[in-house]
Formats: C-alpha cells, structure tokens, sequence
C-alpha cells in the first residue's frame, strides 16, 4: 500500500477528544484523506485545531436529544458526500448504533456489524468470550437491576472493590447516559453507586486485578487478523484511567494466537483494543475497547497505522495478506498528564526509581528517536496549545459561575412565598436524587399535586440515594421508584406559570447561565420557609447525619407552607 492511498478520500469523524481523534486525524491526513470532524462540544478540542483537519462541525449536543441529534446527522450526510464516517468516542459509537441501518445507507461505517459491537461492548459478555480465549477474568460476581446487592457488599469485607458499569455510555430515554468505574472504599460508597447504576443498567463488582496495564490491540477484516500490536503502560494512575506514558512492547504467538481468536469468534471487523492485567505473563482482562483507544499514538510510532488500516478496510480496499505488526520499542509520553503523574509520584523523588530522574532522562531518549510525544508535534504545532482551550474555558466558566453566585447572594433578600397546592412546581438541584427527589416525594405526599423534580447535571435514569430513601422510608414514603431526571430533558414540560425551585445559589446562577429564558421564574427553596435560614447544600458523599440534617430542614420547610 503506498503512503497517499487514501488520497482525495472524504472521511468524518464523529466526536472529538484530547489523544485518539488527534492521532486518528493526523494519520488519515498523512494518508492524503480530507478529514472533517463533528464535535459535540463547543470547545475546540486539539484535533479541530490539526492542519489536517479540514472542516470541524457542531450539530449541537447529542446528550439530552439524541434523536434530534441524529436528524440533523443524517441531513449533514445527505447534503455532503463522504467515503466514511469514523466513530472515535463511547459516545459516537452509541450514536451510530443506535441508528445504523438509516446511517450506513448514506455512508460506509469504520466499524464492526451492530451484532458484533454489541457482543464486545458489553464488560459482562467480554468476559464471556475472553474465558473461551484463554484469558483470565477478575474475581467478581454480575449484578442485574433487581438482583439482591449482598453478594458485593461480601466482597467488599475483605478489600476494596472496583464497580463497573457494564456499558461506559447507553443510550435510553432519548437521553445519552456515560458511566464511570469507581473503587470503593467502603459500605457507603457501595451503597451509592449501585442505587445510582442499578436501575439504569447491570453492574461487575471485583476485586482488585495484580499487574500491570498492558493493551492488546487488533484490526480485522470478517474475522480474519490483518494486525496487531501490544503495549505497557509505564505511568498510570492508581485507581486506574488513562494512561500518560507507554511503550510499544513485542507481542508473543500466543498472544496473536488470542487475538486472532477473538477476532474470529465475533466475526470483527475494525479496530479493537483489549485493557488486560499482566502480572508476571498472567493476562486478566479488564474490558474491550471497539473505537480508536488513547493509547494508539504509540502503535502508530511503531509502525502498526491502525486508523489508516481501519478505514481501508472498510472500504474494501486490499489489505496486506501478512499480519501487520512491530516489535520496535518505543515510547509515547502525554506531556501534560505526565508531568501531572510526576508531581503525583513526588514522594519518591528521591527514591533509587525516582520518577523525575526518569522523566528529565526522556529528552536523550526523544533524541534517539526512542521516544515521542501524543500531541507536541514539530509538523502540526496548533493541537500543542489546543490542549490547554478545554482548561482555559473550564476555568473562565468557573470564574463566571463564581461571580454569578456572588451577584446572586448580594441581592438576596428573603421573602416568604406559599405555593397553592394546584400550583405547578419544579424542584431543582445537581443530580436528582436527593434535594430535590426528597421535596418532590414530600410536597406530593403533602397534597402538592402538580410537583416535578429534576437535576442540571447530564445524568438521567439514576435512582435515589440510600440516604435519602431510608430517610423516606421512615416517614412511610416510597423512594425506591424515583428516577432522576436532567432539566434540559424536560424543557417540553416547562410551563410559563411554573416554578422552579432551586436550593443553593450554585444551581440559581447555573440555571441563569444556561437557561436565561427561565431566570423569572426561579425561586429559592429558603423562600418557601417563613424564617430565612440559607441555603441547602448538597449532602452527596457526606456523612448520614448531613444527610439527615438536609433531608429535615426540607420536611421543616414543608410544615411552613401547609400549617
């Protein structure tokens, strides 16, 4: 194949972020492809900002209207001609799922068939299929919505545990859910994750793998492995995340052997990259990656071109017959995540591995040839100062909100208000499952009959928190069926008479900031009380008597208005 054969092919990608679309876009356009991006923020990402990218898009946020996101998809495609669309993200690749047959009949999809994806995808079904290759799986057991929760919480008696969520994004209720892994600690962090992920969708609880990360990258064509590749992680984060350093390392037969594989087994086609657990040639999965991982700007360096090779195939352009692959051992740094981990790793400067002796070490190594960087690139100078926009605006919105909440607290001045009990309410705080979930349930049950609650935090479908069903539970209410509910979801039901009800001047500048048209309406929770007491603040991650406390002054609140 020669070094332009995709020259004059349109290719877009679809979502942005800070490693994999910068190296996809740069790898494409090396290639000689027209490379344009839809982005789903309005911050510029370092990619948009690559001489190879030629156009950037924004259709507007997908997250809380996702199938107003995919209409205006869809026209973008029918009006512009494109080779192929290239999923980057969790987020995109969900999109294109979600509606694959209507998309792909536009343009080819650098992908895996929905069957396959769906198999991969899915950390619980990953690691059915990574036991029939041969690798190892973590201690752990399978939790589905309505399962008794006693088995986890056993596990946690003797360590700490990881919860994963068996999808990282989901699409349901028009609405784009993403999900974390999180290790706890403790039976309250338990607690809260599963009420929180439960009702949503099926949990892996686990124990702690030994080993260090390493990722097992393959690219395949009906099954059948065209290439592949492995590399370690060097610097990466305790708990876990992406990784800031890593090298190229040489990949044995039988790991082709598993590869090819599972290529074979789900019939893949595309780009995959398997998060293993190597400890001491013990290979334990984590999970599988189907999209362009952030790691791969070490594959390229080594010679293994998976986002060129990704869009050939699908294409249906010739591939080579031998397997693609390189032992060359380089190393790829994320120059400002790294020097982050440096700084982290500050209690063993001074050690005989001291991390910043190694780090001042990389530049001969730079030199040689030996070592790269994810973004800093001598041809492609913008992505370097790109990185730093997403910060920037973070910042500025930061600065803003802050002086919001200022202006918001200097003109403060109390004044009791009584709701009609036919009165149309909106309680609103962060995340909908506690504050407001607890005024919503309360006020109802007090004869309140046109009472909504929801959240300003892009999380819908959690359910509420243990806190505050017990707390519910004592006053011989029902919280378990609430499910929180993000505002701009609900911007249909808004009604011109409603109230929305805030409880700290966080979430009143927010709702200012972000809705301007509903700032008139918006009424602070303290106002509903005949006495000025303040603001309710968040009680999330407190202790039970916070909670308590929060829950209470609420139900006092309640008293107010109906004695």
């Amino acid at each position: 194949m020669s070094d332009t054969f995709l020259a004059g092919r349109r290719i877009l990608l679809l979502g942005s972020n800070e490693r994999a679309a910068l190296s996809v876009c740069r790898s494409l356009g090396r290639r000689g492809a027209d490379v344009e991006i839809i982005a789903f923020d309005p911050v510029r990402q370092p990619a948009e900002l690559s001489r190879y990218c030629r156009r950037r898009h924004f259709l507007g946020s997908p997250v809380t209207d996702v199938a107003a996101f995919l209409y205006r998809l869809e026209t973008h495609l029918k009006d512009n001609r494109y080779d192929a669309v290239f999923p980057i993200n969790d987020v995109a690749c969900e999109l294109v799922y979600a509606d694959y047959a209507k998309l792909a009949s536009h343009t080819v999809i650098v992908g895996p068939d929905p069957e396959a994806y769906r198999q991969a995808v899915d950390k619980a079904k990953a690691l059915e299929l990574a036991r029939q290759v041969g690798l190892h799986t973590p201690d752990g057991v399978l939790l589905a919505p309505g399962d008794n929760t006693a088995p986890a919480f056993a596990l946690l008696e003797n360590g700490p545990v990881f919860v994963k969520p068996v999808r990282s994004c989901l699409i349901s209720d028009n609405f784009v859910n993403t999900f974390e892994v999180k290790k706890c600690l403790e039976t309250a962090q338990l607690e809260r994750k599963l009420a929180e992920d439960l009702p949503r969708l099926p949990v892996l609880v686990q124990r702690p793998v030994n080993g260090r990360g390493t990722g097992l990258n393959l690219l395949a064509d009906a099954g059948r492995l065209v290439a592949v590749s492995m590399n370690r992680r060097l610097h990466e984060p305790v708990d876990g995340g992406g990784s800031s350093f890593r090298c190229n390392i040489p990949v044995s037969e039988e790991n082709v052997d598993i590869a090819r594989h599972i290529a074979a087994k789900l019939n893949w086609s595309g780009l995959m990259m398997v998060e293993l657990k190597d400890d001491a040639g013990k290979l334990t999965i984590m999970e599988m990656n189907c999209r362009p991982w952030g790691s791969i700007e070490t594959a390229i360096r080594a010679g293994v071109d998976f986002p060129a090779l990704a869009v050939a195939q699908a294409l249906g352009m010739d591939l080579p017959d031998a397997l693609v692959r390189s032992d060359r051992p380089v190393r790829v740094r994320n120059l400002k995540n790294d020097l982050r981990w440096v700084v982290g790793q500050r209690h063993r400067w001074l050690s005989r591995s001291s991390p910043l002796i190694d780090w001042f070490a990389a530049l001969p190594r730079a030199l040689g040839g030996r070592e790269h960087l994810d973004i800093e690139q001598s041809d492609d100078l913008l992505p370097a100062l790109g990185q730093l926009n997403p910060v920037v605006v973070k910042t500025w919105r930061r600065g803003l909100l802050a002086l919001r909440m200022t202006t918001a607290r200097l003109a403060r001045r109390h004044r009791f208000r009584r709701l009609h009990p036919d009165e149309p309410v909106l309680f609103l705080c962060q995340g909908n499952i506690n504050r407001s979930a607890v005024a919503e349930i309360l006020f109802r049950h007090a004869g309140f009959s046109k009472v909504l609650s929801a959240g300003v935090l892009p999380l819908q479908g959690r359910g509420i928190s243990p806190a505050a069903a017990r707390f519910l539970e004592e006053k011989g209410l029902d919280g378990s069926r609430h499910r929180s509910r993000n505002l701009k979801a609900l911007k249909h039901d808004h009604r011109k008479d409603v109230h929305i009800v805030v409880f700290d001047f966080r979430t009143l500048a927010e709702v200012s900031a972000t809705h301007p048209e509903l700032q008139s309406r918006v009424v602070l929770f303290d106002d509903l009380g005949r006495r000025k007491t303040g603001e309710i603040a968040d009680p999330h991650g407190a202790s039970e008597d916070q909670y308590a406390d929060c829950f209470r002054r609420i139900e006092a609140t309640l008293q107010d208005q109906i004695s």
